[in-house]
Formats: structure tokens, C-alpha cells, sequence
């Protein structure tokens, strides 16, 4: 296939011509009086979607379980909708490869407090979504006054728990002595007639009645 030339700049004329050739441009310098360009040509390159997902994963970490980027967790992603336009089309493949290579990197001192996970993914049309999370607590301040509040809750919950169980148990054994106070009565009663007797015994009942009630 001949090289394609345009009226677009100059490296977009190089670029194109690349891409015609089923090439990848490298490389373009220019001056007033020459153009040089270095483009690559790889004869083995993908030619199914299959092909071209293990490419992206041994380049680029794609869909790779435990991928790191600069110890940062990460993960990447693209629609396999994508993927197959790439296949057909050299400048989105490119396109694909330059931003792929662009998220092997991070500016870390643009995120508040510290990264601890990024991911990308890239949707059939192409559109780029990165999702971060991390700590605003990089001295790991808060994360030790969380810890030290938790432990004092723990430790006020257990002595509440504990004041409880002592109540439970003076109110158990409390219970059980007035249980064992209200056992049977034998009363022993003796007179000169049975008039004295019965009034002595009404003495001893109405005096066991008065230690029930202030028990």
C-alpha cells in the first residue's frame, strides 16, 4: 500500500501514513528543510480479539488480577466492543495503546491525602472512567484516635456489662434467702386452757406475718 499524504500537519501526515502502511509511528522531528519520522511494523500483531486481550495484558496489565501501579492497586479495563474496532482500525489502535501506556503512571501528589486503589476502564465509544479511592488520614492520626475511641467503648460496655451481672447476682441470692425464710412455720404453744393457747398461737402468727412483710 503507497503512503497517504494530506494537508493536515505535518505529524498527523506521518501519523496517517504510519497507520496506512499498517505501521505505528514512533518518533517525528522536524525542521525547516527535513521531516524525519520512525515508525514500527510488527508482522505478528493481533489478529483476533483473544490475540489482542493477551497483548494488552502482558503490555499493559489489562484485566490482570494483582496489577500494581507505582504499589498502588489497579485495575484496567476495556469493552471488548472497543477492542474489536481496534482490531480494524490502526489510529484507534493507537489511540488505545497511547492512553494505555499514559495509566502506567500516577500523580500522586494530586490526590488529597493517600491513594490507596485507582482503576480505568474504557467503554465501547471510547470514553475513559477512573475511579481512585483512598485516605485522607496519611499519618495514620485518625485511623489510631478511631481505634483508641472503639477500645475505651469496649471497655465502658464490659464494665456496664459487669455492674449488671453483680446487680443480677445480689438480686438472685437476695431472692433466694427470702425463699428460704418462707418455709413451714412449727409453732409450740402451751397454756392452762385452750383460750390461752389459741391466743398465744394468734400472737405467734400475726408476729411471723410482720416478718414476712418486712422482708
Amino acid at each position: 500500500m503507497n503512503p497517504i499524504h494530506t494537508n493536515t500537519s505535518g505529524y498527523q501526515a506521518a501519523k496517517a501514513n504510519a497507520a496506512a502502511l499498517g505501521a505505528k509511528l514512533i518518533s517525528y522531528y522536524e525542521t525547516d528543510d527535513m521531516v524525519a519520522t520512525t515508525i514500527t511494523n510488527d508482522s505478528k500483531k493481533p489478529q483476533t480479539l483473544e490475540e489482542l486481550q493477551e497483548e494488552l495484558k502482558q503490555k499493559y496489565g489489562f484485566n490482570q488480577a494483582g496489577k500494581s501501579i507505582e504499589g498502588i492497586p489497579a485495575s484496567i479495563s476495556v469493552s471488548p466492543a472497543f477492542l474489536q474496532e481496534a482490531l480494524k482500525n490502526p489510529e484507534k489502535m493507537q489511540w488505545l495503546e497511547e492512553n494505555l501506556a499514559a495509566m502506567q503512571s500516577l500523580n500522586t501528589g494530586m490526590f488529597a491525602g493517600t491513594l490507596t486503589q485507582v482503576s480505568y476502564s474504557i467503554d465501547a465509544k471510547g470514553e475513559i472512567t477512573m475511579i481512585t479511592s483512598g485516605s485522607s488520614d496519611p499519618d495514620g492520626r485518625i485511623a489510631r484516635e478511631n481505634a483508641a475511641r472503639k477500645q475505651e467503648e469496649k471497655r465502658l460496655q464490659e464494665k456496664q456489662e459487669q455492674k449488671r451481672l453483680e446487680k443480677q447476682k445480689e438480686f438472685e441470692e437476695s431472692l433466694k434467702i427470702s425463699q428460704e425464710q418462707k418455709q413451714d412455720n412449727i409453732f409450740s404453744v402451751s397454756g392452762l386452757n385452750m383460750q390461752t393457747i389459741q391466743e398465744k398461737f394468734q400472737e405467734s402468727l400475726q408476729g411471723q406475718n410482720r416478718l414476712n412483710l418486712e422482708i
